[in-house]
Formats: C-alpha cells, structure tokens, sequence
C-alpha cells in the first residue's frame, strides 16, 4: 500500500548524473487455490487504506455542508448585482452598470470539495480519468479476480482500456481528453496500482490466450509484485490475539505516506517539477554493481524471452523498493535525506524473492508443451512451413520442442485449441494424412507486426 500513497507525489533518480527517474509505482497481486484464503489476506491489508478513504469522506462531507452554505451566498449576492444592473439599465446610468459589471467579474464562484480518493473496485476509463484528475498521486484498482479484470480489457467495446493502464503502470504520463458531454479532462500523472488476486487454472488459461505468440504486449510483466506461495501441508489450529500495536503503527505509517512533504524529507525539486531522491555514495556504488549484474548476465541469459521481458523491468522494481522503503522509515521517525543503503540493500534482496515467485509462474505456463507450441507458432508466422503442412514437414526440422512426432502433435493440438490451425485430411492414392490448414488472419497479424 505504501507505493499508492507515495504514487506519482515523488520520484527516485538511480543515476547519479542522469535524469531519468522513476515514478514508485507497481502492481502485484497473490496467486493460489480457492480456499487458500488470499482474499482475507488482501482485505487485512486494504483495511489501513479504507480508514483513510473513510477519514476523507468525513472531511468532505464537513465541507461540502460549508460549501452549500458559500453557494447559497454566492447565488444571493449575484442576485442582488443583477437586480442592481437591472435597475441601472431602465436608469440608463452607465456608471452603475459597470459599477456592476465590475462586481460581477471579482465575484467567484465557490469551488466545490472533493473527496480525496485512494482505492476503486470498479470503474470505467473515463471515470477514472476524472478522479485521477483530482488525485494528482494516484489510484488504486483493488480487485480480488485479476485475471476477469484483464479479460475485460480484450472485450470489444473496450479496446482503449488495455491500452489505458498500460500506459498508467509508468505513473509519469499526462492525459487530456476533450469529450462532448464531460468536456476537457486533463490528468498531470496517469497513475494507477493494480492489486488483486487469481487461481493458478485462470492463470494458466489467460497465458494460453495472451502469450501465444502475438499478445504479448508487456502486460503480465508489469505485475511485479506478484506472489505464488506454497500452500500449508502441515495444517495447525491459530487462535490468538491481533497484534493491536502493528496494526496501528502500520495505520500510522501510511497516514505518514499521504501527507507526506517529500520536499521537507530530503527529495530535490528543479522548478516545478516532481520532487526527487538520489542515493547516497555508498547506495548509489551498490546499483551500479548491481544493474550491471542485471543487464550483463540475466537479460542476455539463455532464457524464454517473455521471462526476460520480465527480469526488464526489474529496472523500475529496485529502485521504486528501494524508495518506498526510505519514505518507509522517513514516516517511522528515522533519517531523512538520501536512500541509504540499507534500503537498497533490502530492495535487491525483495528482487530475489521476487524472482523466485516469478519464475514459479511463468514456468506454469511455459511448460515444454506450450513452449513448444510458441515456437511452431513463430515458424507458422515466419512462413517457415507450407500451408497446409503435416506432422513430417514439422519434426524433420528439428527445431526446439519439436523434433518428435509427439512433441509436434500436441503442439498442434493446443494451436487448434487457440485458432491458429485447422485439422484437416488430404488423400494420397489409398492412403489419407491428417494436415494442418493455417487460419489467415494469423498471417495476416504476422505481416502487420
């Protein structure tokens, strides 16, 4: 929760001397089995969130109440400069008209409260455009079935939407949208936090749909922080009290977060742009030894390429960590100023975890199989095979994952599954050979990209 509170209010610059900088913003999420109680788990840690959205709505009403009150005057002395106009004008006393039109013109308008908002459940693009507008650090999209949010997004009449969070996972993006009934809405930072939860199958079948070899489009790799924990074997009866005092030094912290002056605590600010942290010395020696690591050794390893999409963006994920852990401990009373490095120090040992739980995922659904099944499906978009083909034509050329008859069996099978292929049986004389049609429009999204 710490990252949402902290959103697009502050930044962290990993390099010394350059000015890229990285807005702390991330997604994640928890996978595992029905019953395995993940949402009771998520719900523990939206409750600090709800508190404050609830605070907020206190405060809101108060003013908002004061705010009819303002109206109420405001419509009375706007009134009475009309009526003033009014009579002037039989009058023909030029004077007082624009005595009037004067009045008129220094008269504002009370501007109405808003609601500070921190999570949503549901909504739609345009509507979260609009509170964005007015939550400059960002929102949460809170949503216990992660996978039918995603699945959403493929959905016709919603097209924009993929697209849409997409670009809000950067969390720097402005957007300006001029619409017929909501008129212009205009957003500084397109920021948004995604949390949730999901069943490995549903997992499983959205990797089958998406990662077939021509969506995928950075999506999955964007969910960071998401987590595939190893289910209890050995189950034990648990009754004890909650630790009150964690929960409320929890509370504290980010009640810290929300209001939080970065620029009081140590972040740089250059004009009016969004304050930033830099690391100390010591700090700033261990990232480069450790995205050096990152970029020479684990993006050029021999491995699928969707994984290594994956361990990419681990160039946002470390120093967001290694931020938000700062700000952390800024909001728990301790030093302000730089990213020490103990904190970055913990973000790379949180990478590694992270790692772990990734790899665990991603290998659920880059089995041999599927794997297989990508790697026909690139050859059938390179227009390495005839159309139609047969079984031979395939294992003959002993390309990865496909050098038995097996192996390309069922990697056809899962393609028919998917629409890229069509069964079909062609006579040779007395003898009859399943064969494989190609779906055009497979070609034809091949050729586009």
């Amino acid at each position: 929760m710490s990252r949402l509170l902290i959103g697009a209010g502050c930044r962290v610059r990993p390099k010394r001397h350059d000015s890229w900088s990285i807005v702390p913003n991330l997604w994640g999420g928890i996978v595992g089995r029905p019953s395995t109680l993940k949402s009771p788990s998520l719900k523990e840690v939206i409750k600090p969130l709800k508190l404050l959205e609830e605070e907020a709505y206190v405060v809101f009403e108060k003013e908002n109440q004061a705010h009819e009150i303002e109206m109420e005057s405001y419509r009375v002395q706007k009134e009475a400069i009309k009526k003033r106009m009014g009579k002037a004008a039989d009058l023909r006393n030029t004077l007082d008209i624009g005595l009037a039109k004067e009045e008129l013109k220094i008269l504002k308008e009370p501007p109405p409260p808003l609601w500070k908002r921190y999570y949503t459940n549901d909504t739609t693009i345009e509507k979260m455009h609009e509170l964005l507008s007015q939550n400059p650090r960002g929102l949460l999209l809170y949503r216990d079935e992660l996978m039918g949010l995603l699945a959403t997004w493929d959905k016709i009449g919603h097209e924009a939407d993929r697209s849409f969070y997409l670009e809000a996972w950067n969390g720097d993006d402005s957007k300006t949208t001029d619409r017929m009934g909501r008129g212009t809405t205009h957003t500084k930072n397109l920021c948004i936090s995604i949390l949730g939860s999901t069943q490995p199958d549903k997992m499983l079948s959205y990797f089958h749909q998406t990662l077939s070899g021509f969506c995928n489009d950075g999506l999955l790799q964007r969910f960071q922080l998401l987590i595939y924990p190893d289910e209890v074997k050995n189950w034990t009866l648990i009754d004890k009290k909650p630790n009150i005092l964690a929960q409320r030094e929890a509370a504290s912290i980010m009640k810290g977060l929300a209001t939080m002056n970065f620029c009081e605590c140590g972040a740089i600010q250059e004009g009016d742009e969004t304050p930033y942290f830099c690391f100390t010395e010591q700090a700033q020696h261990f990232f480069y030894t450790w995205v050096t690591d990152l970029e020479c050794e684990k993006l050029r390893a021999e491995e699928e390429p969707i994984f290594i999409d994956h361990l990419a963006k681990y160039r946002k994920l470390m120093p967001s960590l290694s931020l938000i852990f700062h700000l952390i401990n800024v909001a728990s009373g301790k030093e302000r100023g730089a990213i020490p490095l103990d904190c970055v120090e913990r973000a790379t040992a949180w990478c590694d975890y992270l790692e772990m739980h990734a790899r665990r995922i991603y290998e659920m659904g880059l089995s041999p199989g599927y794997q297989a099944a990508r790697n026909l499906a690139r050859r059938i978009q390179g227009r390495d095979l005839n159309d139609p083909f047969d079984v031979r034509d395939v294992y003959r050329k002993e390309w990865a994952f496909l050098k038995t008859r097996e192996e390309v069996e069922d990697a056809c099978e899962l393609l028919i599954d998917l629409g890229w292929l069509r069964e079909g049986i062609l006579s040779e004389g007395r003898k009859t050979k399943r064969t494989f049609f190609v779906n055009p429009k497979v070609l034809k999204r091949g050729n586009h990209e």
